[in-house]
């Protein structure tokens, strides 16, 4: 159903019913808004809103002022205002009308229960956005992007959402599509010549595939840096017991997250914070301490250790400058050969039993070397900074610009530009144009799966279900 849709980008709703739900956080507040759409959005309005200008014109996008009431009209439920916006020209694309109540979860729950009775649906995670999308509201990328706005971590993660929401990356999308057509128009014109005269013709190098090869080089690149503002940096502390991790996850966040004690093997989960350092969410993780384990708990705290270090962003390795290198340093530093690493040297507060830069042979390559001691705040700004240097982080990162800041996204644009290199290569070797033209179907597909011109219900349902109800 959703590909029959989607093809076509008819503006034919899935669902005729109509929904509601809460679109603010639940809880007591000042005000709730509970948003209502679908055909029956208005009719259910007038059957609960005693306006106080008895002569309530129900224009399209204008607010009133009155009373929400039972359905027998005996009782009043609050004292609301209430707004009415007309397909097409609303979020939905469907008749819409929110009603601004007070925010206490009593009234908020009584209304609901009303407009149920009145034959509304509460409406499932995202489905207002859902709906946004099937009526042709805004595209799939922009649903997401709205998405990212409402959990953005950082101001220039709200920043990279509000762009593409006002389509910086739709707009790159038809851009690139725009280029694979008129190189597959030239690749079907030498199918074609083919077909008319029996002999085969070669077909040319269309300028159009590295144009767009080019553009998608630079929308890929663009994620490292936007990943930083958009989840985070995700920044494992790791070591043998006692080198001072939970010190020094403490001293970060500035409050006492973890217990720091003398005891070897203190900390046996996985102990999880976010600060952040230059507007950049970093997410840090005090990890067990890695030694040969004493019982089954500490086993499989240090076996999350392994998990986790592999999913790190930046590895933090802690060595203590205090005792002498041990083979449990020196199994964690072999373990830990590649990507962002920085070796804390801890303690150095307290006279040292040995100099790393002796030892610089022992340091994974490119790795950073700090000196710090995490009990006194010693080195933490050098620390802070250099997290944030390898985080792949650009502090004048153009936010307005085309950007990929979606997974799913980047994931469609490697499988795309994939394809191009294969229909490159085709024509480099001199073989039929009809090979080079299949590639190009095939980015042209997983391009449209970025805006959801072409996508199945699978991925759609997974997308909205992690939205919030109301949205």
């Amino acid at each position: 159903m959703y590909d029959q849709i989607t093809k076509g980008k008819c503006p034919t709703v899935l669902r005729q019913d109509t929904i509601a739900a809460l679109s603010t956080p639940f809880g007591l507040s000042g005000i709730g808004i509970i948003r209502i759409s679908g055909p029956g959005a208005l009719e259910t309005a007038r059957r609960i809103f005693k306006p106080s200008n008895k002569n309530c014109s129900w224009e399209s996008h204008h607010l009133y002022h009155g009373d929400i009431v039972s359905t027998g009209g005996q009782t009043i439920l609050d004292e609301v205002l209430i707004s009415f916006m007309r397909k097409p020209n609303s979020f939905t694309g469907e008749d819409i009308i929110e009603i601004n109540c007070h925010g206490n979860p009593l009234i908020i729950g009584s209304i609901l229960t009303q407009l149920q009775e009145l034959g509304c649906r509460l409406a499932r995670p995202g489905e207002f956005s859902e709906r946004a999308f099937l009526n042709n509201r805004m595209d799939l990328s922009q649903a997401e992007a709205l998405a990212a706005m409402i959990s953005a971590k950082s101001g220039k993660a709200y920043a990279m959402g509000l762009s593409q929401l006002k389509g910086s990356l739709t707009k790159e999308i038809e851009n690139l599509r725009s280029l694979l057509i008129d190189a597959l128009a030239g690749l079907e014109a030498a199918i074609d010549f083919t077909e008319d005269t029996s002999r085969e013709k070669i077909p040319e190098m269309p300028p159009q595939i590295d144009q767009a090869l080019e553009c998608m080089q630079l929308l890929l690149s663009s994620y490292r840096a936007a990943k930083a503002y958009t989840e985070g940096v995700n920044v494992v502390i790791t070591g043998k017991p006692n080198v001072g991790k939970s010190s020094l996850l403490n001293a970060l966040t500035g409050r006492k997250k973890a217990i720091v004690t003398d005891i070897p093997g203190t900390t046996r989960d996985l102990i999880t914070d976010t600060i952040h350092i230059g507007g950049i969410p970093v997410n840090l993780m005090d990890t067990a301490g890695i030694r040969e384990p004493q019982n089954l708990i500490e086993k499989e705290g240090i076996s999350l250790v392994w998990e986790s270090l592999a999913d790190a962003d930046v590895v933090i390795i802690m060595l203590d400058v205090s005792k002498p290198l041990t083979d449990e340093d020196r199994i964690i530093i072999d373990k830990n050969q590649s990507g962002n690493i920085i070796v804390a040297m801890n303690k150095i507060d307290l006279p040292p039993a040995w100099e790393m830069e002796a030892n610089e042979h022992l340091l994974p390559p490119g790795a950073k070397m700090i000196h710090i001691s995490a009990k006194a705040g010693t080195g933490l700004d050098h620390l802070k900074r250099t997290l944030i240097d390898l985080s792949g982080s650009d502090e004048n990162i153009n936010t307005g610009r085309a950007m990929i800041t979606n997974l799913r996204h980047k994931l469609a644009i490697e499988k795309a530009y994939k394809n191009i290199q294969t229909a490159k290569e085709s024509i480099v070797h001199g073989m039929s144009a009809e090979f080079a033209a299949f590639d190009l179907r095939e980015a042209l597909d997983n391009l449209d799966e970025i805006t959801g011109k072409k996508i199945n219900d699978e991925i759609l349902d997974k997308i909205f279900s992690s939205f919030c109800i109301g949205k």
